[in-house]
């Protein structure tokens, strides 16, 4: 990945409905290679997909929180590494889920969620503290995301 392929992205990553014709002028390159770099960019897996962002206001959710998950409690620490990339990517599929990440040592997701309000954060903690496999959860309550549009679909 070359300079150009950087600046690619980061145009992309601001606005993906962009024109590769206005792309183009604005890199001083003709279309087809903008083209063509996006195209490779998608094929060989640095790009892996296109789509859109929404604000998390926009679907109702009003406050966030950072939650660090603790994953054991099972009879081999195999049975706990392996639940804790499986229910992490149970977690994945909840739309307010914005970002799940996973520590192997020790057994433990990093996820920031949304709520709609104090109470619905809550009850999606206390739910997440009923599963078996969960050891711990820690909370830290957010007000606001300010950096990370990219995660928040808020541009600034």
């Amino acid at each position: 990945m070359d300079e150009l392929d950087e600046e690619l992205i980061r145009i992309l990553q601001k606005d993906a409905k962009r024109p590769f014709t206005q792309i183009a002028e604005e890199l001083n390159k003709i279309d087809t290679t903008i083209h063509y770099r996006a195209k490779r960019l998608e094929t060989n897996g640095t790009i892996t997909r296109f789509c859109a962002l929404i604000r998390p206001e926009a679907l109702g959710y009003k406050i966030g929180a950072l939650l660090r998950i603790e994953i054991g409690g099972h009879i081999l620490p195999e049975i706990s590494k392996d639940r804790t990339s499986t229910y992490a990517k149970e977690l994945a599929h909840d739309d307010s889920y914005l970002m799940i990440a996973v520590e192997d040592e020790p057994m433990v997701i990093h996820a920031l969620i949304m709520a709609i309000d104090e109470e619905d954060l809550s009850e999606k903690v206390e739910n997440l503290r009923k599963s078996p496999d969960v050891v711990n959860i820690s909370v830290i309550p957010l007000s606001s995301i300010i950096k990370g549009w990219e995660i928040s679909g808020n541009p600034g």
